[in-house]
């Protein structure tokens, strides 16, 4: 999956078929606030997560610089990116 960096603390990725080709839109992310970071324990998730051997994709931060949180998605062919679930930051954490 190629990514790309989009300024400072920003990702932002493609995603190409290896079969077919064919290349689907990301988007930009942004880390996750630094205040919620600092409450939790353990290292910093990865922006982007992918698992060569899956079609779950994993998105630690905030899409598109809004809505902070976790968020994972499959590849439906054809289509692109579907959100299968999401997990929010709760609210005094949104920028």
């Amino acid at each position: 999956m190629p990514q790309f960096g989009c300024g400072a603390e920003c990702s932002g990725f493609y995603i190409v078929d290896s079969i077919s080709g064919r290349v689907y839109d990301g988007f930009g992310i942004i880390d996750l606030p630094r205040n919620w970071l600092e409450k939790q324990s353990g290292e910093e998730p990865p922006r982007i997560q992918f698992m060569p051997d899956s079609r779950l994709i994993k998105i630690n931060g905030c899409p598109d610089e809004r809505d902070c949180g976790y968020y994972d998605y499959v590849i439906d062919d054809g289509k692109g990116l579907r959100l299968i679930g999401k997990w929010l930051l709760p609210e005094e954490f949104q920028d």
